[in-house]
């Protein structure tokens, strides 16, 4: 059992047994509130998982950002936007089932995809404008070689 502070720093017969007393009486009620008032909290909040919906926001709107990225255009980002809409799906059913704290997982998980779908489709798109000048240094490489001016 914890004791008060001057009972252990004090043995017990240096302090008078009232005190003691007083100290276990008051100790015990302190532990019946706390008890009571973490009951009263978790009634009063609901007591479960709030409904997701900021993240179901988020997700949907790096979906549509991956979208409008052009992530359909390529096979790996593709890949990638269609695992995100179908967890958004997912997300939607599984609050709709009460299942708030799964939901919010798999749109976190929706968003991560769609994030990586648009990370994808801006990498190749960026593959092709490399490609792009580098074959267009070569044409200027050969041409200056040659002597004639480039069109």
């Amino acid at each position: 059992m914890t004791r008060w502070l001057p009972s252990a720093v004090l043995p017990p017969r240096v302090l008078p047994p009232l005190v003691l007393g007083a100290g276990r009486r008051y100790a015990r009620r302190i532990a019946g509130l706390s008890g009571a008032l973490a009951v009263c909290l978790t009634l009063a909040c609901g007591g479960g998982y709030p409904e997701p919906r900021n993240q179901l926001t988020a997700s949907e709107a790096a979906v549509r950002a991956a979208e409008v990225g052009g992530a359909q255009n390529g096979p790996q980002s593709a890949l990638h936007l269609k695992r995100a809409r179908e967890q958004v799906e997912s997300g939607k059913s599984l609050i709709s089932d009460g299942e708030n704290e799964r939901a919010d997982w798999v749109l976190r998980r929706a968003q991560s995809d769609a994030d990586l779908a648009l990370a994808l489709a801006a990498e190749e798109a960026r593959r092709k404008q490399a490609a792009a000048a580098k074959e267009e240094l070569e044409r200027l490489q050969t041409s200056v070689k040659e002597g004639t001016t480039a069109p």
